[in-house]
């Protein structure tokens, strides 16, 4: 990275009051996780490969319904891998920052892993567009809107697949209603909103804040496929003045004066750390 261009960021840095973290599945990358549509296809390309159908087909929540064997297993597979993946460095590099700096933050990511829960990030300071993984809901969210904590590991939810138990509502384990993950999927009907609007508000309480101040935001392995992260970047470049610093390996490009790194995330924090450090 340029030296210019470093010193740009540091700048902008010590000036800013508050920092906005945008994240995409490319954060996780670094972390050993598969992106949605990287190399060899990423997690989508691996279900279209093993049904022989789009992910529009298969990750709904009728589909789910119809088949909660593969459902299930699919879900209890990224939950295992999750919870048994530690944050890269890269996350805590932006703790430091935002202590360094003195600074006020929020995360938005797209990511439904908890991985900047797992990194220490304050839950009231999240907001996570596709909800998470770490909670359910009923499928029937005519029967209720309670989401609830996950209690279980990934690995135990596909041992359980094996022998044709799945989570239940907890209303009643008598009423036979499974429950869902509650994360946002594709045609997604049943998706109880209740904590993303919640996550939402705490967003709002921050822009209130710091309406007027100097805000930079990291924009970190979002590319313009799936826009939900894209679309808040925009938001507080165009409503809040807010200076940008994208970081993605190909779609990177962003118009001055913001500024477009063409690397990975850990690597592009990394490196803005050590200068910072110099």
């Amino acid at each position: 990275m340029e030296k210019q261009i470093l010193q740009i960021i540091t700048n902008w840095l010590k000036e800013a009051d508050a920092i906005v973290i945008t994240a995409g599945a490319g954060m996780g990358v670094d972390s050993g996780l598969a992106d949605y549509r990287g190399k060899d296809g990423g997690q989508w390309g691996k279900v279209e490969s093993e049904t022989e159908k789009t992910v529009f087909e298969t990750v709904n929540p009728a589909a789910f319904l119809e088949n909660p064997v593969y459902s299930w297993n699919l879900f209890g597979k990224r939950m295992e891998e999750y919870q048994n993946t530690k944050p890269h460095n890269g996350f805590y590099i932006l703790k430091k920052w935002i202590e360094k700096f003195n600074l006020d933050y929020f995360v938005i990511t797209s990511n439904i892993d908890s991985h900047f829960q797992k990194a220490g990030f304050e839950e009231e300071k999240i907001r996570e567009l596709h909800g998470s993984l770490a909670y359910f809901q009923s499928s029937d969210n005519k029967l209720s809107t309670k989401i609830w904590k996950n209690k279980l590991t990934g690995k135990q939810i596909q041992e359980n697949v094996l022998k044709n138990e799945f989570p239940m509502t907890q209303e009643s384990q008598n009423s036979k209603i499974m429950a869902r993950p509650n994360v946002y999927m594709f045609r997604d009907d049943t998706f109880v909103n209740t904590r993303t609007k919640a996550q939402e508000e705490n967003f709002q309480h921050f822009l209130d804040k710091n309406k007027g101040k100097n805000i930079v935001v990291f924009e970190i392995g979002s590319g313009p496929h799936v826009q939900a992260v894209r679309m808040k970047t925009r938001f507080l470049k165009t409503n809040y003045d807010a200076k940008i610093v994208r970081i993605n390996p190909k779609d990177y490009r962003i118009k001055a004066p913001h500024i477009g790194i063409d690397t990975s995330a850990l690597k592009a924090l990394s490196e803005i750390d050590l200068f910072l450090e110099s």
